[in-house]
């Protein structure tokens, strides 16, 4: 029996790369929109990093997902929609950016997938779209969002984009929404969050003080997949593998590329004075060293539980420590003793 014909969305980028390679080794037909040839050379390496045949390819298609015409030529002959593309900033100058990518760019997925009639949609979201809790209690699928000051442009975003999503299954759309915490894994080591092995290596000298949940990419793809296959339709699902602290991880990092921890944590005077630094900058146009909605989200200890425990027992998750070992050991910033210790 042929398996469904799938399209993917930023299947260019770093989640949407590791999930069109997954697809791709489990026998699915892939159709997969990219802006222009030239933006393939991370899905080349992330192929090359799952050690795919060559012949192993999806059927490219130039489009937009700010062009809904784009989207219903490409959608034709397709069962199932999985909706990667998006952007990812902290920047408070890209606020429309994000408003247009993000919100429009999925509501015209949704709206795609209805003209062609396609049923079913799965979506990858953040944990940054679901609503924050007093007092560090935990943040389930269930938390509802309130408005706040310390929600980032892109958390915002994010939301918006769940409620084209909800507001698709209400018109007959199946839909399953992924929200993944801090991804973690293979890629090019310099863009989103995978910018964080290079800080490190670099000598980052200061250390947020919160927590967040941390999960690696090869997880999120797979969980997306196990939602279409199983049927796991019309909830969202925090997609986590552990709720640690920024200063864990990054302790961890530095050690396993034989660089200094670093030395600063972000807190009491510091932090109001790099808040208050970051967003003057901003005010004016100038790009900080971090972004204020950055410093004001990694000073809070957000700890997620999935109500879905049930539901996805059967699923496992990858430690932490292990995505990022084989995730600096393809690019090559392993320190040599941590490879001792590890064999």
């Amino acid at each position: 029996m042929n398996k469904p014909t799938v399209f993917i969305t930023g299947a260019t980028g770093f989640l949407g790369s590791h999930l069109a390679c997954l697809m791709l080794k489990q026998g699915y037909r892939v159709v997969a929109m990219r802006r222009n040839p030239k933006s393939e050379g991370l899905f080349a390496q992330i192929h090359q990093f799952h050690q795919l045949p060559q012949a192993y390819q999806p059927q490219w298609v130039a489009g937009n997902i700010l062009d809904i015409d784009d989207l219903c030529d490409a959608m034709v002959g397709v069962d199932v929609v999985f909706h990667c593309a998006a952007k990812v900033s902290f920047e408070r100058k890209d606020k429309d950016a994000l408003m247009f990518n993000n919100v429009i760019g999925t509501r015209n997925v949704v709206n795609a997938c209805l003209k062609n009639n396609i049923g079913q949609l799965v979506y990858a979201s953040s944990v940054a779209a679901i609503g924050r809790t007093e007092n560090e209690a935990p943040i389930t699928e269930n938390t509802d969002w309130v408005d706040s000051k310390y929600n980032s442009q892109y958390a915002v975003s994010k939301n918006l984009a769940e409620q084209e999503v909800w507001r698709g299954k209400e018109e007959g759309l199946q839909v399953a929404i992924v929200n993944p915490g801090i991804i973690l894994g293979y890629g090019d080591g310099k863009s989103g969050s995978n910018q964080l092995y290079h800080m490190i290596l670099k000598g980052l000298p200061f250390c947020p003080v919160g927590g967040n949940g941390f999960v690696g990419v090869e997880d999120v793809a797979k969980l997306m997949l196990h939602l279409f296959e199983n049927n796991l339709w019309n909830e969202r699902y925090l997609c986590i593998a552990e709720n640690l602290k920024y200063q864990h991880v990054f302790n961890q990092l530095a050690d396993a590329m034989g660089v200094k921890q670093p030395k600063y944590t972000i807190d009491g005077v510091l932090y109001h004075v790099l808040v208050l630094f970051s967003t003057a900058l901003e005010k004016f146009g100038i790009k900080p060293p971090i972004p204020s909605d950055s410093i004001k989200s990694s000073h809070q200890n957000s700890v997620y539980h999935s109500i879905h425990k049930e539901a996805l027992k059967d699923f496992q998750f990858t430690p932490v420590r292990a995505v990022n070992y084989y995730a600096l050991l393809a690019l090559g910033l392993l320190n040599k003793d941590a490879i001792n210790q590890n064999n």
